[in-house]
């Protein structure tokens, strides 16, 4: 008799952990919150199947061991699959952000991906209209990397290509945007700077970029120039107020300030005018 009552007590108390963490699951996720309602509900509902068996116990005086046996093995397979189903979720939340980590960033260079350098973009050109302070764009591109390829393999290419994104993340703010944007160009914003500040600042990767040995091919030290192309957001100038028609505008004047120090003989910085 007491063995009945205590496998009921047991079916109870799994039944009543599984209720509460299903609810916790309902409470805490975003995207099975359908799921975990109709399961805290019917967990809920089971509550009343497992106390049952007690009412009638005490007023009769009768007791089912099958019917206990049943119950303590029913519950405690309830607890232990909704404690299962917690584990996934863990595990599918860690992939997940894994995922928008990967999504975030360039898998060669460490550098933020394009959608998300624009994306962080907007934000700060949004951020340059309330503030009104000027924001500078830097497009990078290395010089006869098509040489580097050809000349020393693919593979030295992605060396040089992972070197230069740490060589310049050196050398920047951490409120700095640095993503690759191409095969090998790369766009700075840098936020609160002027046209002053930004040819300071890319001077400056400029020199730490060529000065460096960006790989090393059987004892042959790997150097490179780069190129780069300058254009200054100033939002006390005329503008329609929209970010994405300001990126668009200001990528395409850095990019073309970058052809022109191409022109003019590479490894220099151009402003645009």
């Amino acid at each position: 008799m007491m063995m009945g009552i205590g496998l009921y007590l047991l079916a109870f108390i799994a039944q009543f952990t599984a209720a509460g963490w299903s609810i916790y699951l309902l409470l805490k996720t975003q995207s099975y919150r359908k799921t975990f309602a109709c399961l805290s509900i019917a967990y809920i509902l089971m509550l009343g199947r497992r106390i049952t068996p007690l009412i009638d116990f005490s007023n009769d005086g009768n007791l089912n061991l099958v019917d206990a046996v049943l119950a303590a093995m029913i519950s405690t397979l309830i607890l232990l699959g909704t404690l299962y189903i917690k584990h996934l979720l863990k595990d599918l939340e860690n992939a997940n952000l894994t995922l928008a980590q990967i999504n975030k960033t360039d898998s060669l260079t460490g550098a933020l991906s394009r959608p998300e350098t624009f994306s962080r973009t907007l934000l700060e050109v949004e951020r340059s209209f309330r503030t009104k302070h000027k924001l500078a764009f830097l497009m990078i591109d290395i010089d006869h990397f098509k040489l580097v390829n050809d000349t020393y393999g693919h593979w030295v290419g992605d060396t040089v290509l992972l070197n230069l994104a740490r060589c310049c993340q050196e050398e920047l703010r951490a409120i700095d945007i640095f993503g690759r944007v191409g095969g090998e160009e790369f766009l700075v914003v840098l936020p609160d700077t002027d046209q002053v500040q930004a040819f300071e600042v890319a001077e400056r990767l400029r020199k730490h970029a060529t000065k460096e040995i960006l790989a090393d091919v059987a004892g042959a030290e790997v150097h490179i120039t780069i190129s780069i192309g300058i254009a200054v957001f100033n939002p006390s100038d005329r503008h329609d107020g929209l970010a994405a028609n300001v990126l668009s505008r200001s990528y395409q004047d850095c990019d073309q300030a970058m052809y022109q120090a191409k022109t003019a003989g590479r490894n220099q910085c151009v402003v645009s005018k």
